[in-house]
Order: structure tokens, then sequence, then C-alpha cells
């Protein structure tokens, strides 16, 4: 298993996994959940992009099993995360890897590269949402570190209810 930074030409192969693992949230969300239709490979590209913005890829035999990404943190806005600039605030967007490759270390690799990354950019914290039914997530963040920011609350774009977790550093 590689990690390694995320190139243009992962990002078809970064985003089918990412959708694979929202296709896992079906366990736990609404009846007829979907994904959001902005999480297209193209939009994650464009937000890898932007400035201070950095994923990181797990390759296994070639295939690219896992995703993670952060940028620096922004205050939300009614456009989303778009206004000013969080001082110190690293924003992680993406942690997903494919199911054949759950329960082999995956996850806590690609996350501890991504916030050693995060630590040597230099923020003092880093953040996450993750949906408040999704049980197995919010249990790995907890052993790697995380703890919960807030209570659940409804996003209405997502259709779900999501907790804010965050991890000093």
């Amino acid at each position: 298993m590689e990690l390694r930074p995320i190139t243009p030409e992962d990002a078809q192969a970064a985003h089918e996994v990412t959708m694979a693992g929202f296709r896992t949230y079906h366990a736990f969300a609404p009846t007829g959940w979907e994904p959001p239709a902005d999480m297209g490979a193209e939009g994650a590209t464009k937000r890898l992009g932007r400035e201070g913005a950095y994923g990181v890829v797990a390759v296994d035999v070639d295939a690219v099993v896992g995703f993670v990404a952060y940028e620096p943190a922004r205050e939300e806005t009614d456009e989303g995360f778009a206004g000013p600039l969080i001082p110190g605030l690293a924003h992680v967007w993406a942690v997903f890897v494919a199911e054949s490759h759950w329960g082999r270390g995956v996850a806590t690799r690609l996350l501890a590269a991504l916030t050693d990354h995060i630590r040597t950019a230099g923020f003092a914290e880093a953040r996450l949402y993750v949906a408040s039914r999704q049980t197995r997530a919010r249990a790995f963040y907890a052993r790697e570190g995380w703890r919960d920011a807030t209570k659940p609350f409804l996003v209405e774009k997502l259709g779900l209810e999501l907790i804010e977790m965050r991890r000093s550093f």
C-alpha cells in the first residue's frame, strides 16, 4: 500500500471511492437519501486547486482505495463555507476508503498523513463533519483523537444531521 499526494490523474478514481463511500450512507440516512449532486470529480479537483488545499490517496495494486483532503477553514455563509478564513483552523472535507479495504488500517494511515500535513502547515486545530448516525466513522475519529464539538444539527442541502468534530495539534 502506497500513500502519496493526490494528482489530477487521481481525480476520477478518488471520486469513485468517495461516491462508493456515500452509498454506504443508505444504511443510516433517511429513505430516499442521495448524495449531493455537486460532489463530482470536477468539484473535488476545483477544491483541491484552492490555495492551501491538500489531499492524499492510498494506492493498492495501482488502484486508488482511499482519499483524504483538507483546506484552510472558512466561516460559513449562505453559499456554504465561503466566508473569511478562520486563522489556525483546517477543514477536513474528505475521508473515504473503499469498503474492500475497511479494517486494514488504511483510514488510520491516511488520516495520520493528512493530520501530519495539517500540523506541518501550521494549523493549531482541524475540524470535520460527520453524519450523526454514522456510528462507525464517529468511533474511528474518536479513536484517532477527534472530539465532538457540536450537538447534531440538520444540514438541509445534505438532508442529514451532522456533528462537527475537532482535533487540536
